[in-house]
């Protein structure tokens, strides 16, 4: 699963890593949830484009976007079946740069967030899919959903899914959706855990998105570090989803 999300890079790194002619100033953000607006890149032919997307997929056959369920994640194994998401895959592939993000283990009955990053320090390019919602008196809804799949390794012990990262040589072919459709687009995902990543203890003020801050990503310490692998919690209740 994928709830939370931080941006503190500084631009040229996303200038750069993501090939942009350009980008609007943006503040850093280090406790950004579902439903906010969250840097998005996509590119419709015109090269590599930066735009702030609601995080929370709406399907554009949705009739009311606050009747319906945030999709903030998507599972790798059924996203090519599911109703909200199949067009997507094929036609509106993003990629969602982060920083890092945040994920929660129950330990002593108690929600522990940890902080996941890169070891060196990099950019996370997560994977995405993109809708524009349309209403009936033309307003507009850009939206986003970030994909998981099953954790392995070390974050498996803190929670067992997490978003897949797509490399920085296969990018460009994640976003070409006119070239590359979507079944060889999913060969293009990688498992989090492959791409050197580190995660640590995090103050619990991260449990409210109201707080933000750098002293959110710093590390503290527990007085007793988890032994055992939290229990999974049922799929349903992890994704957030319909389906």
């Amino acid at each position: 699963m994928c709830g939370r999300l931080d941006l503190h890079h500084p631009q040229e790194e996303l200038l750069n890593l993501f090939k942009l002619n350009e980008l609007d100033k943006f503040p850093a953000r280090y406790n950004i949830p579902p439903t906010q607006p969250v840097l998005s890149i996509i590119n419709q032919g015109r090269g590599n484009e930066a735009h702030l997307m609601r995080w929370g997929l709406v399907p554009h056959w949705v009739k009311d976007p606050r009747e319906f369920t945030v999709l903030a994640n998507a599972r790798v194994e059924t996203v090519a079946e599911k109703p909200a998401f199949k067009s997507s895959l094929k036609n509106q592939r993003c990629l969602v740069p982060a920083s890092g993000y945040y994920e929660w283990l129950r330990r002593d009955g108690e929600k522990q967030p940890f902080h996941i990053h890169k070891e060196d320090g990099s950019l996370l390019a997560l994977a995405g899919l993109y809708a524009t919602w349309e209403g009936p008196n033309g307003e507009e809804i850009d939206s986003f959903a970030i994909l998981t799949q099953e954790a392995t390794g070390e974050l498996a012990d803190i929670h067992h899914r997490t978003p897949v990262h797509v490399p920085k040589e296969d990018m460009e072919d994640w976003l070409d959706t006119k070239n590359v459709n979507a079944q060889s687009a999913l060969k293009l995902v990688r498992p989090l855990i492959k791409q050197g990543v580190i995660s640590f203890p995090v103050s619990k003020a991260v449990n409210s998105a109201r707080n933000e801050g750098a002293e959110l990503i710093k590390e503290v310490s527990l007085e007793d570090k988890p032994k055992e692998k939290a229990a999974p919690k049922s799929k349903k209740s992890t994704q957030l989803d319909l389906f």
